[in-house]
């Protein structure tokens, strides 16, 4: 089974992403809404996963004043990990998106940007999900 692992805090985003997964064949989607969460659960899953898909600003939860990171957050930790598959950073911060690439390509990385094109999640299915078939038939373990 292909891995996906996908830091995403947007609910209406969330909904998209994992009704776009259900039209690939073997694909297990792992979600994350906060960077240390994801950090923390890296050790588990990396050496499994096919692509990892990255966002970068994270609002907190409803109802929790913690704070839930950002994708560089993530970058700075996969920076310090041997690269194993290809990261998407699918963030709509133009300025942020930047550091997050440095971080991955110093590390080696094979790094790709998926910026929403539209204001509704319409682009997740017509240009997210096309980039994710993609690089899952070019990537080994994909």
């Amino acid at each position: 089974m292909k891995k996906i692992l996908l830091l995403e805090d947007m609910e209406d985003r969330v909904v998209a992403f994992r009704a776009a997964i259900t039209k690939l064949a073997d694909v297990e989607m792992i979600l994350w809404r906060d960077a240390s969460t994801m950090i923390r659960d890296l050790s588990e899953h990396l050496s499994t996963a096919s692509i990892i898909s990255l966002d970068h600003d994270l609002l907190p939860a409803k109802g929790s004043a913690s704070d839930p990171g950002t994708g560089l957050d993530v970058c700075e930790a996969l920076a310090k990990q041997k690269p194993t598959c290809p990261v998407l950073l699918h963030t709509a911060n133009y300025i942020k998106v930047w550091p997050m690439m440095n971080e991955l390509a110093f590390a080696k990385w094979d790094i790709h940007r998926t910026p929403p094109v539209r204001m509704d999640e319409g682009w997740i299915e017509t240009v997210w999900l096309p980039r994710i078939k993609s690089l899952l038939e070019r990537n080994p373990r994909g």
